[in-house]
């Protein structure tokens, strides 16, 4: 991939996840969300201020647990078609690994901040 723009991973110091094509059939509020998640956590310190970012991720943790299990299961099922999608593009190996450990990390695990 030689051409920089919007769908193409470019790299940076502030993460920007390129638009996932509508054929992925991803919820547009779990892609948004994504993005602005994905933006906090592989930023680069200059990019994003550490710890705001921190207490950011942290409310959206605590919004998804409240999801019940058949909500985290469908988007279980987006998060691996994103994943798959981003393997085939070439994205970035830490924002695959984001992807793959997205619900671990923001819907499943931790405590509730309620």
């Amino acid at each position: 991939m030689t051409d920089e723009g919007p769908g193409q991973w470019v790299p940076k110091t502030a993460f920007v996840m390129p638009l996932l094509p509508a054929e992925l059939k991803v919820d547009p509020l779990l892609a948004g969300l994504l993005h602005c998640v994905a933006f906090l956590e592989l930023s680069e310190d200059e990019a994003v201020d550490p710890d705001w970012a921190v207490e950011a991720m942290e409310h959206v943790a605590a919004y998804l647990q409240r999801l019940p299990p058949a909500q985290l299961k469908l988007v279980d099922d987006q998060l691996t078609r994103i994943g798959k999608y981003a393997r085939k593009q070439g994205a970035p190996d830490e924002f695959v690994e984001f992807v793959d450990d997205f619900l671990e990390n923001y819907g499943e695990g931790g405590d509730d901040a309620e």
